[in-house]
């Protein structure tokens, strides 16, 4: 129902761009179309008037930036030319980078493009306040649509996230007290599943929290439950991933550990019927834990370390339940006014500099010079439209999925649709219901049958049959355009391969050493006091989280015959133990201060020369050889003996017990980050990168 209703939308939306301007004698009604075509591709459906109005903005500052440099260079067409290419390329940069719905970007460097007559200087201005204006008609009939018909409601899909991820949370705590030792794949199945959710609800959250109804009225608490969700996956995912492999009886330690489980149990539960619209009477106070400090004294280094994490879990797991059950009492009930104690860390609104979106840049200003050079010296069919579709279509191709036979394919199918219908139906049209039924099946089929930007390339061929209340029927212009639609995905073809690599196995191939330099660079930065030069490092690497999400799109495009054994699965597996691990690293990250902090780890890292972890990550990017991990496995064998060398027999008389248990922490986070890394070398040595860097055509 969701899809069809996706589909009625848009093509309804569609369908009033087009007849509307032309019921009324506005010029190039086409324009509105195309507009509508291109939100409903690469934006979001929303009930929000905020986000038109944001896209109408959009479209008024790519006709300030098209009609000032026209203005500036009236005679200059090489010197307009350079000056509108390069803006083009910031604007999808800023595209690409932007985290949230860069529809906006789209709109202006459609409209940057679009204002310029080709050359022609007599009416440039009114031309271009033409198409500024029927782009800001089809942004305005576009957000009234979605306004009105089964308006999408984001605040609903958020709870519904928000709910999903607190009850895999409740499931994972289960889990890990309950010392579910299950196959380390299924475990590693589990906590991807769960990050996978996590980082759909902060995506989502980040999307709409400035815009839709019900979550900005109560943004604070809204806030208040993202930071507890980013809470209990740095509380609970090493632990989780620890926790099975060495077991630790903590009721000999800890003398209450059954009723601050129940205590725990009860506050998830809590939580769970909270999102289910029931609110319990669960006594909201921490319950203070107590353990057996000569028990501790007889363990050894390891269970202590083990026992002073679980001890912080549960504490901590308390609290950040307990501010969440108040914040979901504001949010669902409407109790006191709620004081928002905490923040969430939340995505950035940009990703600065990663590799894909500069390269991305860079192919949109070298194609529109290609295309600029076959307009100027050939003078295609479309003239200098030829040039605007090369270029603002780039953002759509370039790393991403779509293939060059998929773009032929797409393109003949709806030509084979479009021909027809100029020779055969559109001549038999005598009224105007007849054309909007003909428009709005064909936007149906394109929306309905294929998702995201791939239905574009289908629907462009609605856009070769030139409709207007005045129709001039020749089959030759209808098959001029075509061969330009087919020019354009020529070149397209050609920019996606030059000047940069578009083969799955090389991209895939780059990520995963990025990948891996990252996760190097952040262990560096936590090690120390961050620099500037760390910093700028870390921008250039590109943060984690893109990168995984790239690593997740490119690595099942990857042609299985490259293997001589299941390459997919072995992909999948890489894939899961490297967002295990950034998991981790993330965990280690936000405790970063309070470790810097610690004198007891400060010791610890004097005495050690450099950064193992580090080290580790540097070698996998390189494909680490199995003796740097033996090695380490054998100085972590022989770690006991160290503690008992830096802590002496009387530590826990002698060290604040806070710090003692911070320190023992540490050396726990750290034990869990070795065994992903040690998951991530595994899954690394299954696959032949030899065989992939190999070249082919």
């Amino acid at each position: 129902p969701v899809k069809l209703q996706y589909a009625i939308k848009t093509s309804l939306s569609l369908t009033l761009a087009y007849l509307i301007p032309m019921a009324l004698g506005w010029p190039q009604p086409q324009t509105a179309a195309t507009t509508v075509m291109l939100i409903a591709a690469t934006g979001m459906m929303s009930e929000s008037l905020q986000k038109g109005v944001s896209r109408i903005l959009g479209t008024i500052a790519g006709a300030v930036i098209g009609l000032s440099l026209i203005a500036l260079f009236p005679q200059e067409r090489m010197v307009y030319l350079l000056a509108v290419s390069c803006a083009v390329a910031i604007i999808i940069y800023l595209y690409n980078a932007y985290q949230g719905d860069s529809t906006v970007f789209m709109l202006t460097a459609v409209v940057t493009l679009m204002v310029f007559n080709g050359g022609d200087a007599d009416g440039a201005f009114l031309y271009g306040i033409d198409r500024a204006f029927m782009t800001a008609f089809g942004v305005i009939v576009y957000t009234i649509i979605a306004s009105m018909l089964w308006p999408v409601k984001t605040a609903d899909n958020t709870r519904t996230l928000a709910a999903n991820l607190a009850r895999k949370y409740r499931l994972a705590f289960s889990r890990l007290v309950q010392h579910d030792v299950q196959h380390e794949t299924a475990l590693n199945d589990f906590l991807a599943e769960l990050l996978t959710d996590g980082t759909s609800f902060e995506t989502q959250f980040a999307s709409i929290k400035n815009h839709a109804d019900g979550v900005t009225d109560y943004l604070l608490e809204w806030n208040s439950l993202a930071r507890g969700y980013e809470d209990l996956e740095a509380i609970l995912l090493p632990e989780l991933k620890q926790g099975s492999g060495r077991p630790v009886d903590y009721k000999l330690y800890i003398d209450n550990y059954d009723p601050i489980l129940d205590r725990v149990g009860s506050l998830f539960r809590a939580v769970d019927a909270a999102w289910q619209g029931q609110r319990s009477d669960t006594e909201r106070q921490e319950l203070a834990i107590t353990f057996n400090p000569e028990k501790l004294r007889q363990g050894t280094h390891m269970e202590a370390a083990a026992v002073a994490t679980r001890v912080e879990l549960l504490q901590e797991t308390q609290r950040v339940l307990l501010g969440m059950l108040v914040a979901l009492d504001s949010l669902l009930f409407d109790t006191d006014p709620f004081v928002a104690k905490r923040q969430p860390q939340g995505k950035p609104a940009f990703v600065w500099l990663d590799i894909e979106n500069l390269k991305t840049a860079g192919r949109a200003f070298v194609t529109f010079w290609i295309a600029t050079g076959i307009w100027i010296n050939f003078n295609p069919p479309g003239g200098f439209m030829f040039v605007t579709l090369c270029t603002v279509l780039i953002p759509l191709v370039s790393y991403t999925p779509v293939t060059p036979k998929l773009l032929f394919i797409l393109f003949t199918l709806g030509f084979l649709f479009a021909l027809p219908a100029y020779i055969f139906l559109l001549p038999q049209m005598t009224h105007w219901l007849e054309l909007a039924i003909f428009l709005f099946s064909y936007a149906f089929i394109g929306f309905y049958v294929f998702q995201g930007p791939v239905s574009i390339f289908f629907l462009l061929g609605l856009f070769t049959l030139g409709i207007q209340n005045d129709m001039n029927y020749n089959v030759d212009a209808i098959m001029l355009t075509i061969v330009m639609f087919y020019m354009v995905c020529t070149t397209l073809i050609i920019s996606v391969h030059f000047p940069f690599s578009s083969k799955p196995e090389r991209i895939y191939a780059s990520l995963r050493r990025r990948f891996f330099r990252h996760c190097a660079r952040i262990m560096r930065v936590n090690a120390r006091p961050a620099t500037f030069t760390n910093n700028v490092s870390l921008l250039f690497l590109g943060s984690s989280a893109p990168l995984l999400t790239k690593m997740a799109t490119w690595g099942p495009q990857i042609d299985d015959s490259f293997f001589a054994d299941d390459g997919a699965r072995h992909i999948a597996a890489l894939n899961r133990a490297c967002e295990l691990l950034h998991g981790q690293l993330q965990v280690l990250a936000t405790r970063r201060h309070g470790f810097q902090a610690n004198p007891l780890i400060a010791a610890v890292r004097h005495k050690t020369s450099g950064n193992a972890i580090a080290t580790l990550c540097d070698s996998l990017a390189d494909h680490a050889l199995p003796v740097a991990f033996e090695q380490l496995q054998s100085s972590l064998t022989g770690i006991e003996a160290q503690l008992d060398e830096l802590l002496g027999d009387d530590y826990l008389d002698r060290y604040d017990s806070h710090e003692l248990a911070q320190f023992y922490v540490y050396l726990h986070l750290h034990a869990s980050i070795f065994e992903s890394m040690q998951a991530c070398r595994e899954a690394q040595q299954a696959l032949d990168w030899q065989r992939l860097g190999e070249t082919r055509f």
